[in-house]
């Protein structure tokens, strides 16, 4: 029998350690991808949107790239300065989310083989470098 990435995820996240490690993870990309979709709804740039919300471009990027810890007061001041504001909903933790376009477009663990045609790219907008990350 194969077993798949779904399946050894779903092991590990039997150690209470890895899942408290997997659940902060999966919490900072959840934000992240918000902040950056909503970012490119309102047409900003993350310079403009860092200029709006009284932060640097750096620490944009560090958000929307997963890499910055922020608080829910800090989530919250920002999001309100682009007048938004954060939900929040609980779901099983689990190596997908449960109702997504993972399971509209990728029922199976087959996209693990064979990557969708249409990638999507996300680039900074830090003028000295520019990085392009493609998926």
């Amino acid at each position: 029998m194969t077993r798949t990435f779904g399946d050894d995820l779903k092991q590990r996240l039997q150690d209470p350690e890895f899942a408290k490690m997997f659940g902060a993870a999966q919490a900072k990309s959840s934000f992240a991808l918000t902040l950056a979709e909503a970012r490119a709804r309102l047409g900003l740039t993350q310079k403009e949107l860092a200029s709006k919300v009284g932060v640097s471009q750096a620490y944009i990027s560090k958000l929307e790239g997963g890499e910055a810890n922020p608080t829910l007061d800090r989530i919250g001041s920002l999001l309100a300065m682009i007048e938004l504001s954060l939900t929040t909903d609980t779901v099983k933790l689990s190596p997908y989310p449960e109702t997504s376009l993972w399971e509209i477009y990728w029922p199976s663990d087959a996209w693990l083989m064979s990557p969708p045609v249409e990638f999507i790219q996300f680039t900074t907008d830090a003028p000295q470098k520019k990085e392009v990350l493609t998926l």
